[in-house]
């Protein structure tokens, strides 16, 4: 069996993310689920968040799926409910399978022959086969009654279209004969398996073996006249023969079953970020929020560039003004530093920015008009904990320069770095020394930034510096150009 995979047409890495805790992530699973009861759906929207993809195709093709199951009505909630439950179903039939093996060898059970038994077994495996080819058929008809335009979805359909008509599931009328057949009246079918060069429809095997001398001369005396059968084979060497046809029917129609019920996990397992996706995009429409899925570019292009960005935590909570931004980076121009007054919203600008970049690479969608944003092969926050105003002011610092040299020691080129209001318990002159020399090194290697301060005179010391872009942000908490 061929096998599609709905998340990743190849296989990906994950990019690192340093600072999680600080962009509040684990927020935005609990804002979408609120209800005690979705703990899991909360625990594996809180794992899409923390991995991020890092190959543009494959958040296309999330994306693109996405957008399908989107305007597709119910379609994802029928993909669910005939996917699921595949791994109790499995554990049913091993169970019915052990209990029929237990029956077969006890001492009270019933004296079956090795042909019989095996039969028996194979009958088993047939009705979970027939069950499951079933399933599968009807899997087949949703999507081709769906219009479809994802390739990942149209692929996962020829997938699956192919699988019902390859050898080992077209054939399901054989399979429902067999279980209809007399264990006294063996068919070529069953002596030759699955054999694909099989041609003879039905043949009674009692009439391929050398009955003996007693049995002929019964046979002639109750059938005078009647032409005699030409000799095959023997009794003894039909034997062997009829137990390994059902050894090798009853192994082939096992790993049939098995095959199926993997597609189906497989599926339903995929399908739990589909859900998400459509959970967290229902949750944004309920807030009001215009969304869209980004252009995903690879990493050299160095662009983010984002209409109308809003803090998508700011939006789902109902908390702060969540007033919309527009953010340019470039190669160009790889830093933006951003003063204001306290309480403006500088670090929920920050947040968004980075947590815009997540979404896009996880292939969720972000709050905003239109967005292009390039690949960041890592993303490393560090915020300042200005919440007690009675900390040490030395340790402070401390904790400033250990998580700065945590992130300078991990970052990769065309990583994005957000730094909230870093070393501004030291002297000015200290300071931007200091952001001088990190935000020069990050420029050098394509390494983007985004700084915020609440010192102005901090912001004016880069408006000359080539590549960085000096901002203000207003009472109102608009984002202005510094003069």
């Amino acid at each position: 069996m061929s096998t599609i995979n709905l998340l990743e047409l190849i296989p990906d890495d994950r990019i690192k993310i340093l600072g999680a805790a600080d962009l509040q992530l684990e927020r935005l699973p609990a804002l979408v689920y609120p209800d005690e009861a979705d703990a899991e759906k909360r625990a594996y929207a809180s794992g899409v968040l923390r991995a991020p993809l890092c190959r543009p195709e494959n958040i296309s093709h999330r994306r693109d799926i996405a957008r399908d199951f989107l305007a597709s009505g119910d379609l994802l909630d029928r993909l669910e409910q005939i996917s699921a439950g595949a791994g109790e179903y499995r554990k049913a039939w091993q169970e019915d399978r052990k209990l029929l093996f237990a029956e077969l060898h006890s001492e009270d059970g019933a004296n079956l022959s090795d042909i019989e038994g095996k039969f028996a077994m194979l009958k088993l495996n047939l009705r979970s086969f027939l069950k499951l080819s079933e399933r599968l058929k009807e899997l087949i008809d949703i999507l081709a009654s769906s219009t479809l335009y994802a390739e990942g979805l149209l692929e996962f359909k020829e997938t699956c279209i192919k699988l019902y008509a390859s050898h080992a599931f077209s054939d399901v009328p054989r399979a429902a004969r067999l279980l209809e057949a007399d264990i006294s009246d063996y068919t070529a079918e069953l002596l030759l398996g699955l054999n694909e060069s099989l041609t003879v429809e039905s043949v009674n095997l009692n009439m391929l073996y050398t009955a003996s001398d007693a049995d002929r001369n019964a046979q002639d005396d109750d059938d005078a006249g009647a032409d005699s059968l030409s000799a095959h084979i023997t009794a003894e060497e039909l034997l062997p023969m009829l137990l390994a046809a059902l050894d090798a029917l009853g192994d082939h129609t096992v790993e049939s079953c098995e095959a199926l019920i993997g597609l189906f996990q497989e599926l339903y397992s995929e399908l739990r970020f589909y859900r998400f996706c459509l959970d967290f995009c229902r949750a944004l429409s309920g807030a009001g929020a215009h969304y869209m899925f980004p252009q995903v570019t690879d990493a050299e292009s160095g662009v983010t560039s984002i209409l109308a960005l809003r803090d998508p935590l700011e939006v789902l909570s109902g908390e702060g003004g969540a007033v919309p931004h527009d953010i340019l980076l470039t190669p160009e121009r790889s830093g933006i530093v951003v003063t204001g007054p306290g309480g403006v919203g500088k670090t929920a600008l920050l947040r968004a920015v980075c947590t815009a970049q997540i979404l896009a690479q996880c292939g969720l969608p972000v709050i905003c008009k239109d967005a292009s944003l390039s690949i960041r092969s890592g993303i490393f926050v560090s915020f300042t904990d200005v919440s007690d105003p009675n900390r040490d002011l030395l340790r402070r610092f401390e904790s400033e320069a250990q998580a700065m040299a945590k992130i300078i020691d991990s970052l990769t080129p065309w990583a994005l770095v957000a730094l909230n209001e870093l070393f501004e318990t030291v002297s000015f002159a200290d300071a931007a020394d200091a952001l001088y020399n990190i935000f020069s090194v990050m420029t050098q290697h394509n390494i983007a930034f985004f700084a915020t301060t609440h010192m102005p005179r901090l912001a004016e010391r880069f408006m000359e510096v080539d590549r960085i872009t000096a901002m203000q942000m207003t009472a109102e908490g608009k984002l202005e150009p510094m003069q």
